[in-house]
């Protein structure tokens, strides 16, 4: 609208200017063309609305030349339209069969609205049909071209790469992992299967190398991955070279990493499955000097100890400190049961389920009255305990 407004200014502007020249010259002058016996004589204004009158017309011509386009360009675009239902038609219709468990049948209509315009999740949808089918390479292939859509980039390498490692290959997940560029990479679910793929091909020290790094991301989920990796360390150490490699390896890890608290629990946790239980137990009392730590205090109830003094000293203090928390009661519970001391862990368990019931407690209260043999007590925690399950 604004090139029409322009155009009309300009041949107007002309106009006026050879309408007004000649009276302000004098001088209308004159145009003589001959082309043989072909002769054509007019003055400069009748020559010039002459022109401007073809170039109207030239004008109009192009317009309806461009009309006539459109109208055949619509055509297609008509024919492309009812193309395009097509297509969403059998996208929709893919998602409701894949919704009802037709998975042949959502497969075909998936297949159909591939080359639609859904920003790569019919791609997606398509690949996890092929893989529920059996058919993992047209999954990855479908995959691969879904990545190619910058929104759909991150979720078509994370199904790829949990495909990849549902069939046990964690190498091959990462690798699909790996084509995401730097910021794609850096997305919490990325890092998250990152880590669950160097766990499962037991690249435990890389695991603690990008730990730092991931910490800002994941935040609090980075503690249990710490402690999968420090235990998957440890472990891997201890199964090697025994437990006394183990200890010493703790004692060269630098300050930081022993005052680290996913550290300490997957050390408490290798301790105790070596056998070492004073050595855990230790740890633990020391640890916890000056309060409960929520990751070590579990490990009280895996502890297998004739006499663990400490460690009922150590959650008594608490107790005097607050009588109204049912999980201290529960621990010094399991670890006087484990020490065979069954008048304590009653005395105790009893607590700690008047506070509140759960079924573990009430399922050791019941073997603690089936070594009494009080039968009838027993089988009324069983029944008590199956009812919270």
């Amino acid at each position: 609208m604004r090139r029409l407004l322009i155009i009309i200014a300009l041949i107007i502007a002309l106009l006026a200017a050879l309408i007004v020249a000649p009276q302000v010259v004098g001088d209308k002058g004159y145009v003589l063309i001959s082309m043989g016996t072909f002769i054509i004589e007019m003055t400069v204004v009748s020559l010039a609305i002459s022109l401007v009158i073809a170039v109207l017309l030239a004008w109009v011509l192009l317009k309806i030349v461009g009309v006539i386009k459109g109208w055949l360009t619509g055509s297609r675009r008509w024919f492309g339209h009812l193309s395009r239902k097509k297509r969403q038609r059998s996208f929709y219709r893919g998602v409701q069969s894949y919704a009802q468990g037709e998975l042949a049948q959502a497969r075909k209509y998936f297949e159909q609205s591939l080359e639609g315009d859904f920003d790569g999740a019919n791609l997606l949808l398509a690949a996890q049909v092929a893989y529920d089918l059996g058919d993992q390479s047209r999954a990855s292939e479908l995959l691969d071209h879904a990545s190619d859509y910058e929104r759909c980039a991150v979720p078509a390498r994370v199904q790829q790469a949990r495909m990849l490692l549902s069939a046990d290959k964690p190498e091959a997940a990462l690798a699909a992992l790996d084509k995401l560029d730097e910021k794609q990479a850096t997305e919490k679910p990325v890092i998250q299967l990152k880590a669950d793929c160097l766990a499962r091909s037991g690249q435990w020290q890389t695991i603690q190398t990008q730990l730092p790094q991931w910490r800002k991301i994941l935040k609090k989920d980075a503690v249990p991955l710490a402690q999968r990796a420090a235990k998957g360390k440890f472990s891997e150490l201890a199964s090697k070279q025994g437990a006394n490699a183990l200890k010493q390896y703790w004692a060269e890890l630098p300050r930081k990493k022993r005052h680290d608290e996913a550290f300490r629990a997957a050390y408490v946790e290798q301790l105790i499955e070596q056998g070492m239980h004073q050595d855990a137990e230790e740890c633990l009392v020391e640890w916890q000097s000056l309060g409960p730590e929520p990751t070590l205090m579990p490990f009280f109830k895996a502890l297998r100890m004739p006499n663990p003094a400490a460690s009922i000293k150590l959650l008594e203090s608490w107790i005097k400190k607050d009588e109204t928390n049912r999980q201290y009661y529960s621990l010094l519970g399991h670890v006087a049961f484990n020490a065979n001391d069954l008048n304590l862990a009653e005395r105790a368990l009893l607590k700690a389920v008047k506070l509140k019931e759960t079924p573990e407690d009430l399922m050791l209260l019941a073997r603690i009255s089936e070594r009494q043999q009080d039968h009838a007590k027993a089988l009324t925690f069983y029944k008590q305990s199956m009812a919270h399950s």
